[in-house]
């Protein structure tokens, strides 16, 4: 009784945990591209420097954890790839045109693609309430692209589509983690699975010539802290919380995640002069509600 209570405690701290801190990298994030309102760093060197960054801060944990990589790497490729690599340039090209409300709104969606997701690969169980869960989910995304301010309608729906497509990415790792890596060690899963994509960062560095920026820009090394405060804390520290949440509940509750990172994503928007329709926060209520329902089935369906 004692050891339940204690997980059910635990469970509910990573998630407040998590919810804050990745709530608020998407204002890291536009603080790491843009200062002063002025472009900082471009899209590829943040994501470049965010991946690379991270991997230093778990680096002294590869050794400890290196003998997990046998006959696991290729789910660990998996989860590197889908749960860190690709979402990160994503987040960062998206985010050089669109609000980072609006990708905090988008991100919603990840706990509808991880029960779609475990639904067709992974055999996860599925009812009414996850099927009406997932239509208003995607209704609530469609409808937060449609009801947006101001920008071209081709190229802002573009750019807004690329967060919706990392919500896909995580949808995937997470399935990955609980049901291929459901017996290695969260934190031997966050160092590995880092280490596979943060020397690509490096090669992203020197191709992006971030170097040149950090001596010819104003405040790009400003905006290379931010990114630093992103990878520690955002990347690095929170990989750890989160497969730990995963191992303790499943890939769809630990994906819940997301109902609070747009309540924190568009505070901090608020907070740094962004607009947000009306509309759009009914759409977002609306993607919560499908969350909801996904979950609520998928609790049911034990």
């Amino acid at each position: 009784m004692e050891r339940s209570t204690a997980i059910h405690r635990t469970k509910w701290l990573l998630l407040a945990i998590l919810s804050l801190v990745w709530g608020s990298s998407f204002i890291l994030m536009k603080r790491g591209l843009f200062q002063g309102g002025a472009p900082a760093l471009s899209p590829m060197q943040l994501a470049s420097a965010r991946l690379f960054i991270a991997w230093l801060v778990l680096l002294p944990l590869l050794f400890r954890h290196a003998h997990w990589f046998i006959g696991h790497w290729k789910p660990l490729l998996g989860t590197a790839l889908l749960g860190n690599g690709i979402p990160a340039f994503l987040f960062a090209l998206a985010q050089s045109r669109i609000d980072s409300s609006l990708a905090g709104m988008l991100n919603s969606l990840s706990p509808l693609f991880t029960l779609l997701v475990g639904v067709l690969l992974f055999g996860v169980r599925f009812r009414a309430a996850n099927f009406l869960g997932v239509l208003l989910g995607l209704a609530g995304a469609l409808g937060t692209i449609a009801f947006r301010q101001g920008g071209g309608a081709a190229a802002w729906s573009m750019y807004a589509i690329l967060p919706i497509v990392g919500a896909v990415c995580y949808g995937f790792s997470g399935n990955i983690v609980k049901h291929g890596l459901y017996m290695v060690p969260a934190t031997a899963i966050s160092v590995l699975a880092i280490s596979m994509v943060g020397p690509l960062g490096l090669v992203g560095i020197f191709a992006s010539d971030l170097p040149h920026t950090l001596a010819t820009v104003p405040h790009a090394w400003r905006a290379l802290g931010f990114v630093a405060i992103l990878a520690a804390l955002g990347t690095g520290m929170s990989l750890i919380l989160w497969n730990q949440l995963i191992k303790l509940t499943s890939a769809v509750w630990a994906a819940s995640v997301t109902y609070l990172m747009p309540v924190v994503a568009i505070g901090w928007g608020l907070f740094d002069g962004e607009s947000v329709a009306p509309m759009q926060l009914a759409m977002v209520g609306l993607i919560l509600l499908g969350v909801y329902l996904v979950n609520k089935g998928t609790s049911a369906a034990g």
